[in-house]
């Protein structure tokens, strides 16, 4: 069990992201204003035609300024996940390691070479703080791996859903 990752780009992306959100959409407020003057008088069809691609303009900037809002978010909840998830696994492979284990391919096992005085007392103690060990490590990384999958599946909707309104603004 390896937890990787790194909450602070994590973090710093999902902030990027969320200033550019709020960026957008002041600019989507001017877009709304430029196509809907609310004093304005009966206009030619051009104008007309212009409005409507204007108005399905600032539609999808609006769903994006969502979108990007949302991902942000998630991923700044994500990297809070992240830093538990390390915290958690780094606590529990300090203690392994003051056991006398170490990981290897991803389990908790006794160190090579002799340990001590042959004793099967501390044998069965060591076995049973690296099995108890061993859950907690495994049951961080689960916890991190659906947290990850709720994560991309959040990526992946707000991606599909931007790659629809661009191409309906490709018409």
């Amino acid at each position: 069990m390896t937890v990787a990752g790194d909450p602070a780009s994590c973090s710093q992306l999902g902030s990027t992201l969320r200033r550019l959100a709020a960026a957008l959409r002041a600019e989507q407020r001017r877009l709304h204003a430029a196509v809907d003057p609310a004093d304005a008088p009966r206009p030619p069809a051009s104008v007309v035609r212009a409005r409507r691609r204007g108005a399905q303009v600032a539609d999808s900037l609006a769903v994006a300024v969502a979108e990007l809002d949302q991902v942000g978010s998630a991923l700044q909840a994500h990297s809070s996940d992240l830093a538990e998830a390390l915290s958690d696994a780094r606590q529990l492979l300090d203690r392994a390691s003051a056991a006398g284990l170490e990981q290897r391919s991803g389990r908790l096992a006794p160190r090579w070479g002799v340990a001590g005085v042959a004793d099967p007392r501390a044998t069965t103690a060591q076995d049973d703080l690296r099995s108890d060990l061993q859950q907690r490590l495994d049951s961080v990384e689960s916890l991190l791996r659906t947290r990850r999958a709720r994560l991309a599946t959040t990526v992946r909707r707000s991606g599909d859903l931007l790659a629809t309104h661009a191409e309906a603004l490709r018409r």
